[in-house]
């Protein structure tokens, strides 16, 4: 998409392509707070601070490069909205929801971030998050980095269970002590994405859910289409009959019809069906 670098600025004009809001609030990041001009955003050591105004959006972030790619600003959105409009079935979804783009996170952090979010709210998950940013993560300019795995490894069980993760606490203490030891974090990027949502099952707490969320959100594997109680309702809402079908199938049968743009289509419809419920 359009977009002009000056600096340690990225300034994206005003378009359909882009939206903060939308981008930031669709469920797939949990590192970022709202300001009176916009947004801050945190990734792994790395900080931007977004100003919303009518005529675009100015990103001022400490690394340029790092960011294009972490907005996802080289994709073309255009292109795959045009792709998935002639479904009928996701083309309202797309115009309620036509500015979401999906985020180029870090893996580590994905994963650790999704074992928190499951059956939990969000201002909750964020405090979780930054807790264990403070206690454990590199203190940057007015912020605190994500840890690193290292550092994450030394973390023991009880600090997750004294800043209230609940039965997350082993979740968390197994699956990082699993990532620390052997399991094969790179592997992934070129595995067949069914593969390696199976690769991913592995550490303690990932369900196939979670699995799609840190392949979509963390790898870009658009190829997954995480399914959830939202999405569940979306698929019941077109198909009264089929209310009891299990996730697991209305995840394959939405990664039949929409193959690589699932991770896409996926957004939307989430975005869409939750946003209009809340």
């Amino acid at each position: 998409m359009e977009y002009i670098v000056k600096n340690n600025e990225i300034f994206i004009p005003a378009s359909p392509d882009f939206n903060a809001k939308q981008t930031l609030e669709c469920g797939q990041v949990f590192r970022f707070k709202q300001t009176a001009f916009g947004y801050e955003v945190y990734s792994l050591n790395h900080k931007a601070t977004l100003i919303c105004q009518k005529d675009g959006t100015k990103i001022v972030c400490d690394d340029v490069k790092y960011f294009i790619n972490y907005f996802d600003l080289l994709t073309d959105y255009a292109k795959i909205k045009q792709e998935l409009n002639g479904n009928a079935f996701v083309k309202n979804a797309i115009s309620f929801g036509e500015g979401i783009r999906i985020l180029r996170q870090d893996p580590i952090e994905t994963i650790i971030s999704f074992l928190i979010s499951q059956n939990n709210n969000i201002p909750r998950i964020k405090k979780i998050i930054e807790t264990i940013c403070e206690c454990y993560g590199e203190k940057c300019d007015g912020y605190f980095a994500f840890p690193t795995l290292q550092k994450l490894s030394t973390i023991p069980k009880q600090f997750f269970t004294d800043i209230k993760c609940g039965y997350r606490d082993e979740y968390l203490f197994s699956s990082i002590q699993k990532l620390a030891s052997g399991f094969n974090i790179q592997a992934i990027k070129t595995m067949p994405s069914e593969q390696a949502n199976k690769y991913l099952t592995e550490l303690k707490g990932v369900g196939n859910k979670v699995a799609d969320c840190i392949l979509l959100y963390g790898f870009y594997k658009t190829d997954v289409f995480p399914t959830d109680t939202w999405i569940k309702k979306v698929y019941s809402d077109f198909n009264p009959s089929a209310k009891n079908k299990q996730a697991v199938q209305i995840r394959n049968e939405f990664v039949k019809t929409y193959g690589n743009l699932s991770g896409y289509a996926q957004q939307y419809l989430f975005y869409s069906k939750r946003e209009k419920n809340n």
